[in-house]
């Protein structure tokens, strides 16, 4: 009996007269409609329901389960009735399946219809290499400082004036007409308000900087100049740090740029008031620092650290930089600058504040012996005082060589007969230093001091410097109008206290000009005339021969030596040959009275020279070393040391209108040079690729191949089998002319019981490299398998894997033999052997990621 009976409902739809007068007939349609309304036969239906039901017959959702079969062979032909979505939801979405045929989409939603699944779609076309083909953007950008200002007029009437975004009273800093005000207004955070107690005067400029400004309100605004009056259109805004600085960087359109920003200028943008859509005016800081220091001549002797001074460029503020870097090296040549005097081949060249000289041992490899000058021999006493020290005045002998004073001294014995005497030869200015031992670094020139020219007196070496003669005379003008022989006349500074330097000029060019001059004797009292080749005679004036010299001295006049035989009076005297020339009133040297060069003369306190002539003029002469002094030497390497090798720029400065000077003066040697760059306000940024495309070193690209780098490939990447869906897949969405693939993904993981695992520690190799082959032994290059035994790495029994395949050693037979337990199944040379030193297995994976395997199968993991 159905549950919608017409039956029922017969009398109440007829008129009354009918029910009245043919209660028969209205009897007989009851019962004609519950005979309708009862099952029919084996159908189990009934025709009243079925006809009421006939309305649906359209509706899927109501009628699927009696038309299934006739839906899906007039709809959906090709698809199996056995579907993972409901029949109704696959045969509504039927229709707009065909309609996105060949689209990524139709694939996706037919995997859902038919599978649940989701599928990757791949298209090799996206790997194809396309020459010339990239996306390649250039960019401009409007670089701005942090300090960022909202900017107002008053009308000497107006108190209230609207911020840019909302802000505390901590978060601004409120100026009027560039002075800033610490109080006299408030502000009202949430409603972006500064309200001054009284109003600002007419025309006064207001200026409130945030102390974190949100740039993100510039973007699609447009952004110009105060100065150039260039203009543009702000696409984007980014944060970045410029030399420790974060600035901001606003990127600009170019084909909305008009003019041309300036270095360092103030742009202006107007932003809208998001409660009003009034304009509020913005005034940023075009940003133009320091970026960078490009070094022309790096100099020598710098520090890290040292100070670099940036000074102009217009800058509000300057930058600072240091030296962050300079240059050190093995000491590998010895550079002479100046040679000094008295210096002799072999001596030490001392490396000062460096420990016994152990890391740069370095001595003298040449000098100039030329006298040119500079002495190039001197001639010292080698008695001392401390000799005789225990000798008593009235002992009969004191000691002296017998080789000076044949047959011994006596009460006429003269000091000066009885003195020993030492002269050194080959000696003069350094010209070469050889560098016999280098293994240390040096950052900085070290500082060199050479040991000057040295003898032995009583078993005991002393130096020449010790004299403190003068050793060296250099020749700043050599003037004109000089002559050969004219007298060197020395004076002392304050304080100073040398004694018995003289000197002559030695040769003069054509018109007279100084050329050479030379340490003499020292003088004694008086001039002396020579009469050349005529006779020996010596007269002087205002001389005291009696006193001053006695026979056998050796004296020198106008640059010629010569023996006293008789002294005849205190003004004339006979010498034992002929002078080569005839001299007028020159002075007298006495050998023997003084050191040559004089003595006890300071570095620091040099004396100056007067030339005396009678016609020379303009000549200027100086002492530039004392004997056995005066060197200058400079150790360097591949490079100077301390040259400057970069430049770190501590501060970028701010306002930069052109390149500051850098300043290395101050430090150093003080001849580095180097540039500075600013960063322009606005900048181009080079190109870049945004794609690969048409990149021929790209990974991910490939060469347009025959079938599957081509544009009308894809691949399904899906867990389902390809099998399952080729056919329906093909028919229903594949695109004509295109090819299709299929990636079978595998998501499935080995269980953990179907694999046996053991760990020991540690795990180890030798030495060297093994070759193995199907047999038991394991065959070493350049290993040590005997000293890996002594030293219990290796022993019988031990666990080897050689070429993924773990044995145990049987014997040692040699360093470069051993046998193991079982064979080896196959042929691998120039093998790593490791070694594990318990007795399980350790989890190993090989180079090529293969896990090492037992002979036991047991699958070795890390």
């Amino acid at each position: 009996m159905t549950d919608q009976a017409t039956s029922l409902l017969i009398s109440g739809q007829l008129p009354e007269f009918v029910r009245e007068e043919h209660p028969t007939f209205i009897a007989f349609l009851e019962a004609y409609y519950e005979y309708l309304e009862n099952k029919q036969g084996s159908d189990d239906n009934d025709l009243v329901t079925k006809s009421k039901e006939a309305r649906y017959f359209t509706d899927v959702d109501e009628s699927v389960a009696d038309f299934e079969e006739n839906f899906f062979n007039t709809y959906a032909a090709l698809f199996p009735q056995e579907t993972q979505v409901d029949k109704s939801v696959l045969l509504k979405h039927v229709l707009p399946l065909y309609l996105a045929k060949g689209n990524e989409k139709s694939f996706k939603l037919l995997f859902r219809l038919l599978y649940g699944e989701e599928i990757e779609i791949l298209q090799p076309k996206t790997n194809v290499l396309r020459l010339s083909s990239g996306n390649w953007l250039i960019e401009n950008i409007f670089r701005a400082s942090q300090d960022v200002f909202s900017v107002y007029t008053g009308n000497g009437t107006k108190t209230t004036f609207k911020l840019s975004q909302v802000a505390a009273s901590n978060e601004v800093t409120v100026y009027v007409n560039d002075v800033e005000q610490t109080s006299g207004y408030n502000i009202r955070k949430e409603s972006r308000k500064l309200i001054f107690n009284s109003a600002p005067a007419n025309n006064a400029e207001i200026k409130v900087l945030y102390d974190n400004f949100n740039f993100a309100s510039l973007t699609n605004r447009k952004i110009i100049g105060d100065t150039s009056g260039a203009s543009a259109l702000v696409e984007r805004v980014t944060q970045v740090t410029v030399n420790q600085v974060s600035t901001f960087d606003l990127f600009i359109n170019s084909k909305t740029l008009v003019g041309a920003f300036i270095n360092g200028e103030e742009a202006s943008l107007n932003i809208i008031d998001p409660d009003d859509d009034s304009l509020i005016a913005i005034r940023v800081l075009g940003l133009s620092n320091l970026s960078g220091i490009t070094i022309a001549n790096g100099g020598s002797s710098y520090n890290v650290g040292d100070t670099v001074v940036i000074s102009g460029g217009g800058a509000s503020e300057d930058a600072e930089a240091i030296v962050s870097e300079v240059f050190s090296g093995f000491i590998n040549k010895i550079t002479a600058i100046a040679g000094g005097a008295g210096f002799k081949i072999g001596s030490n060249v001392n490396v000062v504040g460096l420990a016994a000289n152990s890391a740069l041992v370095l001595a003298i490899d040449g000098v100039d012996t030329t006298g040119q000058n500079t002495a190039n021999s001197f001639t010292v006493n080698t008695d001392r005082i401390s000799d005789f020290a225990s000798i008593n005045i009235s002992n009969a002998n004191y000691g002296f060589t017998s080789s000076v004073i044949p047959g011994g001294e006596n009460e006429n014995t003269k000091l000066i007969d009885a003195f020993s005497f030492n002269t050194l030869t080959s000696i003069g200015a350094i010209t070469n230093v050889a560098i016999l031992f280098s293994n240390t670094t040096f950052a900085t020139v070290p500082t060199l001091d050479a040991d000057s020219a040295q003898y032995t007196a009583n078993s005991t070496t002393h130096f020449v410097f010790s004299s403190k003669s003068l050793g060296r005379i250099a020749i700043n003008n050599g003037g004109n109008g000089y002559q050969i022989g004219d007298e060197l006349m020395f004076s002392n500074k304050i304080m100073q206290f040398g004694i018995g330097a003289a000197a002559a000029v030695t040769n003069v060019s054509s018109n007279g000009a100084i050329t050479q001059v030379q340490f003499q004797p020292s003088r004694i009292v008086g001039t002396a005339n020579t009469f050349g080749t005529t006779n020996v005679t010596v007269i002087g004036t205002n001389t005291v021969f009696e006193d001053s010299l006695r026979v056998g001295d050796r004296i020198m006049i106008n640059n010629e030596s010569r023996f006293v035989n008789t002294i005849t009076s205190n003004t004339s005297l006979n010498v034992n040959v002929n002078f080569s020339k005839a001299s007028t009133n020159k002075p007298i040297g006495l050998h023997g009275q003084h050191l040559i060069g004089g003595q006890n003369y300071q570095a620091d306190k040099l004396p100056t020279i007067t030339i005396s002539s009678l016609n020379g003029a303009n000549g200027n002469l100086s002492i530039n070393a004392l004997m056995g002094d005066g060197e200058s030497l400079s150790g360097q390497s591949t490079r100077p040391l301390g040259e400057i090798l970069d430049i770190r720029i501590i501060d970028g400065g701010f306002g930069y209108e052109f390149p500051p000077q850098v300043i290395l003066t101050g430090s150093g040697d003080g001849t580095a040079e180097a540039n500075a760059v600013i960063e322009s306000t606005y900048v181009t940024i080079p190109g870049r690729w945004t794609t690969s495309d048409g990149i021929l070193s790209a990974s991910e690209r490939v060469v347009q191949g025959r079938e599957y780098y081509v544009d009308y490939s894809y691949v399904l990447s899906s867990s389902v089998e390809f099998r399952k869906f080729k056919e329906i897949f093909k028919n229903l969405v594949h695109p004509a002319g295109f090819i299709q693939y299929a990636e079978y993904k595998i998501d499935e993981t080995i269980a953990a019981n179907n694999l046996t695992t053991s760990t020991i520690t540690p795990a180890k190799t030798i030495s060297g490299v093994v070759n193995v082959n199907n047999s038991i032994f394991i065959t070493g290059i350049n290993t040590k398998f005997l000293s890996a035994q002594s030293l219990d790495i290796i022993s019988v029994g031990t666990s080897v894997a050689v070429n993924t395949e773990i044995r145990y050693i049987n014997s040692i037979v040699s360093d470069t033999s051993l046998t193991v337990n079982p064979a080896f199944s196959q042929t691998a040379n120039l093998q790593e052997m490791v070694i594990f030193s318990g007795v399980e297995p350790l989890l190993v994976f090989t180079e090529n990621n293969l896990p090492l395997v037992t002979e036991n199968n047991e699958i070795i993991i890390l």
